[in-house]
Order: C-alpha cells, then structure tokens, then sequence
C-alpha cells in the first residue's frame, strides 16, 4: 500500500493496524535476501514471531522472484523489509514508503505459519510498489494501486507460485468491485477502496487488452511497467500522470493509456467485463473457472500470464 493513500477506507485500516501491533524491544536481526543482482535487507524482531527465519527467507524470497519475473529485473539495487509484529496468525497489513530507497513495513501476526505466508500477496503488491513511481497530483492513488491489485497476481503466476485459473478466477470475482456505482464520476476522483484499486485494475486490464489488439498480442502493459522502470520509474521518483501514460504508451507504441485516461478521469465509464471474460475464454464453474481456447482472445489470455520470458 503506497505512502500516499489517504482515503477513508485505508485510515480504517491504519487505526486497526496499530491497535494490533504489539510492543517490540529494542532487539532484532537481519536477514539477507537476493533477487537478481539486488539485495532485501529483512529486519526481524528477536522472540516475536513462531516463524522460523528460513521461512521469512523463504516467503521475501517468493516476493523478489515475482517482482524479477514481472518487471525483468528488480527495481532498486537494495531495499529494507521491516516485520513488526502484531496480533493474530496471518498477515495483517503493509505499507511502503520511500526511505533509504525504499522501506517496507508488513504487519505480521505472531502466531503466523508458514503457510499463511505461502497463501499471502501483500508483499508482492507491496514490493511491485517500488517499482513504479509515485503520481504527483493529488487523487490519483488509483493509478499506483491498480498496477500493483493487477500486477501482483500476475507476477505470481508467472514465478510459478499461482494457477492462471487462480488469477482470472480473482479478476472475474473482484474486478466487478471496481465498477463507478451511482453518483461516482470519474477515477480521479476516485475515494472508495474497491474504486480505488479495483477500478485501476479494471484500466489496466482494458489497456492491456487495447494494446494487445493493436500490436497484434505483441505487446502489452508488462511492456509498458518495464519501459517505466528502466527509466528510473521507481517509488524514488514522483512523475506527473501524463508522463507516465505517455511511457506506457511509448513502450508499445499505441495512444491507448493516454486515451483512456482521457475517457476515465472524470466521467464514470462502465465495462462489460462479462463481454471480455467471454472474449478471452473465461467461464466461471463453482468456485474456479474454465478456459475455452477457441475463444477471440484466448491468446490474450494467455500472453498476459506467459508474459516475457527473458530477466535483465
């Protein structure tokens, strides 16, 4: 969760998140994590946890190689991880800001096992964070936090650590949440949690889709978000909207992201999202889906996932 969100629905969050920390001392340690060329400093508080630090290991670990898969490369040489300790066995909450590059702090219940960990994607979502940069115009959290709701899946499933079926069975449950509901106007101002990141999920997802029609499926937002990294498109940085937009576009050589946004930014657009799960040959079957491969845009589907193969 970004450093500058500052809606209703995430203080909710904040106060809930401090009334379950618990104390800490003084006393932790440090673990050292490696992704690509990179290193994540993990600070771990001594007797806090029923977690061993080979699991902790293994789940920033799990985080990194996502974030590598998506974007080609990890966003910053070095970046600190801080587990704070809080009440519960789950994950409870994170936040990312950027201080000494850039800081994650997740909330982590004391009695969390490993296969909470396993089953979690606050820290991935938290770590694709840094690698985008921050908007400088106030209301536009929706843009960062849609990347990182519809990255994070994404980047799971192509390290390997979730299904397709599991991704676009989340897509097509939650996306919907992201809908303008009456009275609601355009994203920017966007306020609501469920607007907020789902309905900058829901851009994405149609900009994705755009720009694969355009290129003929050869390029897509994984292009964009890698083309804004490589120019130094990092949490260390705030970059006006069009800009980023203007990259995106660039990266793929279409004018979909700035002619989108021109459509969503202050009117409320509807998306036939039950039209696009059919186009790309997605139907729900009790609690998963099913995938239909003669279906429009199946390659779609499935390039979204495959994604780019090659790290740098």
């Amino acid at each position: 969760m970004s450093v500058r969100v500052s809606n209703k629905a995430i203080c909710a969050v904040s106060i809930f998140v401090c009334a379950a920390i618990v104390a800490v001392g003084a006393s932790s340690h440090k673990l050292s994590v490696h992704a690509g060329k990179s290193e994540v400093i993990v600070t771990v508080p001594d007797g806090e946890f029923t977690l061993t630090d080979q699991e902790i290991t293994r789940y920033v670990q799990h985080g990194a190689n996502a974030i590598v898969r998506y974007f080609g490369k990890f966003p910053m040489p070095r970046i600190n991880v801080e587990l704070q300790p809080a009440r519960g066995d789950d994950v409870v909450f994170g936040r990312t800001k950027p201080i000494h590059g850039a800081t994650i702090t997740m909330f982590v219940g004391r009695q969390c096992a490993a296969a909470a960990l396993d089953d979690d994607w606050t820290l991935t979502h938290e770590m694709t964070h840094v690698a985008f940069p921050a908007t400088k115009e106030d209301d536009t959290d929706w843009l960062g936090e849609g990347m990182a709701t519809y990255v994070e899946p994404v980047a799971r499933a192509q390290a390997g650590y979730l299904t397709p079926e599991y991704v676009w069975n989340d897509f097509v449950m939650r996306m919907p949440r992201g809908e303008p509901q009456p009275g609601e106007t355009g994203l920017n101002q966007a306020h609501a949690f469920r607007r907020i990141y789902w309905g900058g999920a829901m851009f994405l997802l149609v900009a994705d889709i755009e720009m694969r029609h355009a290129t003929g499926n050869k390029k897509g937002m994984q292009d964009a978000f890698r083309f804004i990294l490589n120019d130094k498109g990092t949490i260390a940085y705030q970059w006006p909207i069009a800009m980023i937009l203007k990259e995106g576009d660039e990266a793929t050589g279409t004018h979909v992201l700035e002619d989108l946004y021109a459509e969503w930014k202050d009117k409320p657009v509807e998306v036939d999202l039950q039209k696009i799960w059919k186009s790309l040959g997605i139907e729900k079957s009790g609690t998963s889906v099913v995938f239909h491969d003669d279906a429009p845009d199946a390659s779609i589907r499935k390039a979204i996932i495959d994604g780019k193969a090659e790290a740098r």
